[in-house]
């Protein structure tokens, strides 16, 4: 089957030219097609983000004093992980 130029009578027997016809809808259908692909490429970097935060702050207390002795004046804080 050829493809329709724009200002040939469309095939489905309207009598309107196809540009004016079903050309706006296949247009509009590609249009509908990019936004909801943008849109679910914006919600799995979302999902990513919010995973990445739930996994952060898990780990937050699971940070371990390290090994030797503390900086001069400084003591360890379990609570927070680090030194005071």
């Amino acid at each position: 089957m050829s493809e329709v130029g724009r200002n040939e009578p469309c095939p489905c027997g309207s009598g309107k030219k196809y540009k004016n016809c079903h050309q706006k809808m296949e247009t509009q259908k590609g249009a509908r097609n990019r936004t909801y692909l943008i849109g679910l490429i914006l919600l799995v970097f979302v999902l990513i983000a919010i995973a990445n935060f739930v996994i952060d702050m898990n780990n937050r207390g699971n940070v371990t004093k390290p090994d030797g002795p503390a900086p001069a004046g400084k003591v360890w804080s379990e609570e927070h992980g680090h030194y005071h």
